[in-house]
């Protein structure tokens, strides 16, 4: 009897002896969850890796080198529609806008690498005094959006002149001109207009590679300051939207 007491003592681990057989299998354990992870983490970067093609480029890259070219194909902008919109005047317009016209440089049809867009509108200004007579109120623009040899500020400074040699041989009176703080370039003319009594003011402007003119009629004597006052209440749209839309 004795004998089976010591026997059944001697089975099983007990004590110390038992801590660290438990402390031992669970740290086997762990070691082997751990070691799982690490080895499914692996397939999963080197299988995403595989999956990247490495001569793609960035995302960001991709899309700084895409051509605007279709923003301008979908978006079919129109400077006239913006006048309308500018707060600080007060602009109707009486002609019928939103119908740009799209041609190539030379005036046939436009082209994926030859894209010219031009519009012009009418109408009548407010001016800020509430005592004045409204003023008749014209702008025009011509855009070149993209030219065959790359030259679209050349072909826009040439237009530029062009523009101001029109306005200085329209028959106006020209009593004052200069350069007016517009756009990257502008020239005012002031005097009488053609048709008789009254004054004109006509701005000629460039911003990157468009020309715009802005003019105003009015049967009063108004001095150019106030025309210009007037004017200059356009410059920070017409300056934002022109660098928006046109590329550079």
């Amino acid at each position: 009897m004795a004998d089976e007491e010591v026997a059944t003592k001697k089975k099983g681990l007990h004590g110390w002896r038992a801590a660290v057989a438990v402390f031992g299998c669970g740290s086997l354990a762990a070691f082997g969850v751990f070691g799982v992870v690490v080895g499914l983490l692996g397939t999963f970067l080197s299988t995403l890796a595989d999956g990247v093609d490495a001569d793609s480029p960035p995302a960001e890259l991709a899309q700084t080198s895409s051509q605007p070219r279709e923003e301008f194909r979908e978006d079919i902008f129109d400077f006239c529609d913006i006048i309308t919109d500018i707060s600080a005047v007060s602009i109707a317009l009486t002609s019928e806008v939103g119908r740009p016209e799209d041609t190539s440089v030379d005036g046939g049809d436009p082209k994926d690498d030859d894209l010219v867009r031009s519009d012009q509108c009418a109408g009548i200004m407010r001016p800020a005094s509430s005592s004045a007579e409204p003023w008749d109120f014209e702008f025009s623009y011509r855009a070149i959006i993209y030219s065959t040899d790359d030259d679209r500020e050349e072909i826009s400074a040439s237009d530029l002149e062009d523009w101001r040699a029109e306005v200085q041989t329209s028959g106006m009176s020209v009593a004052e001109d200069g350069e007016i703080s517009m756009a990257d370039e502008a020239y005012y003319y002031y005097g009488e207009p053609a048709s008789g009594p009254g004054t004109r003011y006509v701005v000629v402007a460039r911003k990157r590679s468009a020309v715009f003119t802005i003019e105003l009629n009015s049967p009063n004597d108004i001095s150019p300051t106030v025309f210009e006052g007037e004017v200059l209440k356009m410059d920070a749209r017409l300056d934002n939207d022109f660098g928006q839309f046109i590329p550079r």
